[in-house]
């Protein structure tokens, strides 16, 4: 019996377009990035430097009448993203597919996106967690993460810098979640648990709190961030699949891809609190 044509059973734009879904809905440490201001153009190498203001321009000056101006020149900061290229594929015996192709693509497709958004974000991770530092961390450190230990986090990026970082997320791994939930239930407040493996807890006190347990964030430490001046996630070639009968090997071939970066733009914007 031939092997079916899959393109003409299983649309790839479909399963492009859920591939990428999937992915997007189950990474959590992405977001802690911004793109880049105009992203990555077409073209760009295997890396991309990032033009940031250094905010070195001075104040304006009071002035008598008729007198010169003085002129500054902004100074300019580059951080740089590094493509990372992201593949892996499925080949679907003949003797597995029978009338059950639509079925086991499904199955690939779901288990294929659920591991490009692990890898996706352990590699965003890695710039995140380098730039907050465990002996860096602020908090009691008395074994239980509390939002007293997250508003030490929030007081120390607000005096770093000329002007001061502003917490707006935090990330948070299992026994920290734990500890944040049971401190707000004892006293009468809920964060909220909508997340059963990792995502979004909720919002408190103007910070978004996130969970996950796929990369590891330390017991009951919590790393806070100014979302807005922290990094830049770089993309070069979003999730996408391929399609194709391998008439040779009796099998349906289809495979996941990506290529993104990810680079610090102030890497004092994070800041890693111990509970």
């Amino acid at each position: 019996m031939p092997l079916p044509d899959i393109t003409q059973i299983v649309d790839p734009t479909t399963v492009r377009e859920v591939a990428a879904e999937r992915v997007e809905a189950q990474t959590v440490v992405r977001e802690f990035f911004q793109d880049p201001p105009g992203g990555i153009p077409e073209g760009a190498g295997e890396t991309y430097q990032i033009p940031v203001p250094a905010e070195e321009l001075g104040e304006p000056e009071e002035v008598e009448p008729g007198a010169d101006t003085t002129y500054d020149r902004e100074e300019y900061g580059r951080p740089e993203i590094a493509r990372q290229i992201f593949k892996k594929g499925s080949k679907i015996p003949e003797e597995d597919i029978n009338d059950n192709i639509f079925d086991l693509v499904q199955d690939h497709l779901d288990g294929h996106a659920k591991n490009m958004a692990k890898k996706l974000d352990r590699a965003a991770f890695a710039v995140l967690d380098a730039a907050a530092p465990a002996g860096s961390a602020v908090g009691d450190d008395d074994g239980t993460l509390s939002f007293t230990d997250i508003n030490s986090g929030v007081t120390e990026l607000a005096q770093r810098g000329e002007d001061g970082f502003t917490a707006d997320m935090a990330l948070v791994g299992p026994s920290g979640k734990e500890s944040l939930i049971n401190y707000l239930a004892e006293r009468g407040t809920d964060l909220g648990d909508e997340a059963v493996q990792n995502g979004e807890l909720g919002e408190f006190a103007g910070i978004r709190f996130m969970f996950s347990n796929n990369v590891t964030v330390g017991a009951n430490e919590a790393i806070v961030v100014d979302t807005d001046e922290f990094g830049y996630e770089g993309e070069w070639q979003p999730v996408d699949t391929d399609q194709d009968t391998d008439f040779d090997a009796d099998a349906i071939k289809m495979k996941i891809k990506a290529a993104y970066g990810w680079t610090d733009k102030h890497s004092e914007a994070a800041v890693r609190v111990q509970g």
